[in-house]
């Protein structure tokens, strides 16, 4: 039997994928996501990924780690039963693996060296150091490859994305003179922390920064490797002669990742801003065809599964895929996924997002809106806006119009779980209005169903075309796919699509049985 890799978006939408091998009684299965969030240890730090796995290094080579100690005294079907009797939530198989006493990630990653089949999330497909450092000796052509929820294939270019702050400089410059690296680097970063700041965006759009300049900055990514395993070694030497556990934080790690990804072709160079103030730079590449071309077109098979595909022809051009293509569509030789009389769509034509519309007419519009939809259903209601700004904006309005009156509401930001938003709606008589962001983790991929597999929401409501955000990196890709895929398939892909599969996803969130309504 071959051995299957089921990628999935966010840690949320593995249960579904849990759930339904559970009832097939499948018997060697395992899943994958963030070590950092598995850790028993680390969980709660405010732990960025490099300093973490820096930190989880250290604490492994002191025997400081408990959980990662009992690894050794675990064999791999003991993990895959963990998984297989917990009826399908991955949460809880990490809570009974940390109460046992082993470290959640390396008995799950103990389990997938046997399972045929293993659910995880994109990064372990998609990031060939992932990939290599989780499934080694293995490699891409021992995978059948499923890509759920392959939609999002369209904007994949992110997971590759390397940040550096203008914090994360100046703790580099901090460690170059601790621990006597060149001069010249301490320069380097300096010039680069000027340029960064000159170039600073107005407001949250990505602005475009010359990336051969930066180039010509840091020079060799090589160097900056080599600079931060020194002052890794130098670190770790310390904390072993100190005899406790302490967290381990190089950030020089970080200008090696940024110069790693700087120096390959077909990436560009981005400053940002964040909603609390901190400066950056992060390099992204054009073209999707980056990521997905080795995953894919060296796999034994890959599938790419999703209800809202673009035609098959554009996807393989987009991505690269040398394989031979066919496809299956169920609606079209199986009819009907779900009943079209239980569905009715009204279009409020006198509302609009258009960026020139904006104000505060607009979202008091809206807001009056979405409380007669929610006063008028007893449901959950989910509302997907465009951006988080439009979100806040028309949720002030909300707040302001509604203020005497109760509601039960819940607004995504990055702490949100799926579990969290079932309990919530259930505890409210499944009455309550849930706000969330087109593309985000409530909107695609992920199921807010009652035991019997209905859906707990009864309205979505599409506050706003969800197009991608018009800054110059999507101008930057626009032009790359341009020249491989003409002005019209490049509008197509990047704009059009993008904000059709990004509703359509978020009206799927009502349709999860064939007797919702």
């Amino acid at each position: 039997v071959d051995r299957v890799l089921y990628v999935v978006r966010t840690r949320n939408e593995i249960q579904p994928v849990l759930r339904e091998l559970k009832r097939f009684n499948a018997e060697k299965y395992s899943f994958l996501y963030s070590a950092r969030r598995m850790c028993p240890l680390l969980s709660g730090e405010d732990l960025s990924h490099e300093d973490f796995w820096e930190t989880c290094r250290l604490l492994r080579l002191q025997g400081e780690c408990s959980y990662f100690n009992m690894i050794s005294e675990m064999e791999a079907r003991n993990a895959i039963e963990v998984v297989r009797s917990v009826d399908g939530m991955p949460q809880r198989a990490v809570e009974l693996l940390a109460v046992q006493g082993y470290c959640p990630f390396f008995a799950l990653k103990l389990a997938a060296s046997e399972a045929q089949f293993i659910v995880a999330t994109y990064p372990y497909l998609f990031r060939p150091d992932i990939f290599q450092g989780t499934f080694e000796p293995l490699d891409y052509s021992d995978f059948v490859v499923v890509v759920d929820e392959a939609h999002s294939l369209l904007n994949i270019s992110s997971l590759l994305e390397a940040r550096i702050t203008l914090d994360d400089i100046r703790r580099s410059i901090t460690e170059i003179q601790e621990y006597g690296l060149p001069e010249e680097m301490e320069k380097a970063l300096l010039t680069l922390g000027s340029e960064i700041s000159r170039n600073k965006p107005i407001g949250q759009k990505l602005r475009r920064i010359d990336r051969q300049k930066l180039l010509g900055i840091l020079g060799d990514p090589e160097a900056w490797a080599d600079a931060a395993q020194d002052v890794r070694i130098a670190k770790i030497k310390e904390r072993l002669g100190e005899g406790r556990p302490v967290k381990i934080s190089v950030a020089l790690t970080r200008v090696a990742r940024f110069a790693e990804l700087l120096a390959v072709e077909g990436t560009g160079a981005y400053t940002f801003s964040t909603n609390n103030g901190r400066v950056g730079a992060t390099v992204l590449p054009l073209e999707p065809c980056l990521v997905t071309r080795e995953p894919l077109n060296e796999s034994k098979a890959a599938i790419l599964a999703s209800g809202t595909l673009p035609p098959s022809s554009m996807l393989r051009d987009l991505l690269c895929i040398e394989k031979n293509v066919r496809v299956y569509d169920v609606e079209l030789l199986h009819g009907p996924v779900f009943p079209p009389q239980n569905q009715y769509v009204i279009v409020a034509a006198e509302l609009t997002s258009k960026y020139t519309s904006r104000g505060r007419e607009t979202y008091q519009l809206y807001a009056r809106y979405i409380l007669e939809t929610y006063r008028g259903t007893v449901k959950a209601v989910l509302v997907v806006y465009p951006s988080y700004e439009f979100m806040h904006n028309i949720l002030r309005s909300i707040q302001d119009i509604a203020r005497y009156e109760k509601l039960n509401m819940i607004v995504e930001d990055k702490a949100t779980s799926i579990e969290d938003v079932v309990e919530e709606i259930q505890r409210h008589s499944r009455h309550t209005l849930v706000n969330a962001v087109a593309g985000g983790k409530l909107t695609e991929g992920i199921e807010i169903v009652d035991r019997n597999g209905r859906s707990l929401i009864g309205v979505v409501f599409v506050a706003g075309v969800p197009y991608p955000q018009l800054d110059d990196y999507l101008q930057d890709q626009y032009h790359a796919l341009q020249q491989r895929l003409g002005e019209k398939n490049t509008r197509k892909l990047l704009l059009d699509y993008a904000a059709a599969v990004r509703a359509r996803q978020a009206i799927g969130r009502a349709r999860r049985s064939t007797e919702d309504r």
